[in-house]
């Protein structure tokens, strides 16, 4: 063990030096193993970036982390299947610490009527104060403002379905809707805040306040859904299984259960990402192969006379194995540092621009933020380490096996 710590430093400068014995064929293996590992330094940040974005957007556009509804309210989604009052230990546990916030509201069909046109809506009756942490509609008000008072007369319209029934901002609009008694109800308010979503938000979905939709359906103090979301995502199964114990006649549901395509598209780009480092890898491992299996047929004599003078054949590994430490140290770190450098010049947001609308049509924002992982560098760096390590195994060893009488009589011939 001391003779080869000892001779540690002479083989490690020995390892530079015949790695730059042929130096256009060690910067194109470094060039391929830097991209590699920068690759997946900002491909894992950008990927994990929409990740987040989608789901927070899928949060705050009315799904919550968790929904409560009546039994087959989803089935059927109407006025017939409004909520009862919900029971002490319900309200309890909704106002316990894993709850950040929560909100009832009235989500019923509906139609809306202007002098020109009519469309067919989601009316959606809110608790202004709560769903301003809730959901996305306080801050998507551009035009006019949002509730200001909980019993607040107007009506929220997103800007596609004001450009369709071809009104404005100000302008008086009829809603209509079945009531609890089965008869059509209408009311006529004005249009008080224009809303910029995502575009089948912008199309479908109406505001007013709850107390009005109520009183409109002559619902009193009934509902048809509680949305809450959580403080921490960990938490989710555990909370969704206590709501469920709680209120057994009620049908509760997580995000994920709402929104299966969104789950679905956040686990496929998990498994791009996996794909991407597994590519990653294997063409690290092909480079560092072909590097060092070329230089080895181009230094048999070398070797060869080497352990002609003595050199045991372990030393002879131990270099070969100092080679590609140092060729995928150097290549690794240079990646790291070139995709860190890129995640960190975006780290103020990455605007699509006019890509942002198709982004939508996908549940993530027009701008994504990536952020750096620093564990994930460390991760990268020691797995691409390892990597070459044993990738050069099996020429180091070809590299030490080799009998020095064959090799120098090869070499002659």
């Amino acid at each position: 063990m001391n003779r080869f710590t000892g001779s540690l430093p002479l083989l490690l400068e020995l390892a530079w030096r015949n790695l730059w014995r042929n130096p256009r064929r060690t910067l194109l293996t470094v060039v391929a193993i830097t991209l590699a590992v920068m690759s997946m330094v900002v491909l894992g940040a950008f990927m994990r970036a929409w990740s987040s974005s989608t789901l927070n957007t899928t949060i705050e556009n009315l799904t919550g982390h968790i929904q409560i509804h009546a039994l087959h309210y989803m089935d059927d989604p109407g006025i017939e299947r409004s909520m009862p009052a919900l029971p002490d230990e319900g309200v309890a546990a909704l106002n316990s610490q894993p709850v950040s916030v929560w909100a009832q509201r009235v989500r019923v069909p509906a139609m809306l009527r202007t002098e020109r046109e009519n469309s067919p809506v989601e009316l959606l009756g809110i608790q202004p104060d709560k769903e301003r942490d809730l959901s996305f509609i306080a801050g998507a008000v551009e035009q006019g403002s949002y509730f200001t008072a909980p019993d607040q007369r107007g009506i929220l319209i997103g800007r596609a379905l004001m450009d369709r029934l071809q009104t404005r901002f100000g302008r008086r609009v009829v809603l209509m809707s079945q009531g609890v008694d089965g008869q059509v109800k209408e009311i006529g308010t004005p249009v008080v805040g224009v809303f910029s979503a995502a575009p089948e938000l912008e199309r479908s979905v109406v505001f007013i306040t709850l107390p009005r939709a109520q009183r409109m359906l002559g619902l009193g103090d009934g509902y048809s859904e509680i949305a809450l979301k959580l403080t921490e995502r960990e938490q989710l199964s555990d909370v969704a299984q206590s709501l469920r114990q709680l209120l057994p006649g009620l049908d509760v549901r997580t995000w994920y259960e709402l929104q299966p395509f969104t789950k679905a598209m956040l686990e496929m780009s998990e498994g791009t990402i996996l794909i991407w480092i597994l590519v990653s890898f294997a063409v690290v491992a092909f480079g560092l192969i072909n590097t060092l299996l070329m230089a080895i047929y181009e230094r048999m004599r070398e070797f060869g006379l080497l352990q002609a003078l003595g050199m045991r054949p372990g030393m002879l590994l131990l270099q070969m194995m100092c080679e590609s430490l140092l060729l995928v140290g150097v290549a690794t770190l240079a990646g790291l540092l070139l995709g860190a450098m890129i995640v960190l010049a975006y780290a103020d947001g990455l605007d699509f621009g006019s890509w942002g609308s198709g982004a939508q049509y996908f549940g993530a924002a027009s701008v994504l933020y990536p952020e750096l992982s620093w564990g994930e560098l460390i991760y990268i760096g020691v797995v691409v380490w390892c990597l070459g390590v044993v990738a050069s195994l099996y020429p180091a060893w070809m590299a030490s096996r080799r009998v020095p009488v064959d090799v120098l009589n090869r070499a002659q011939h």
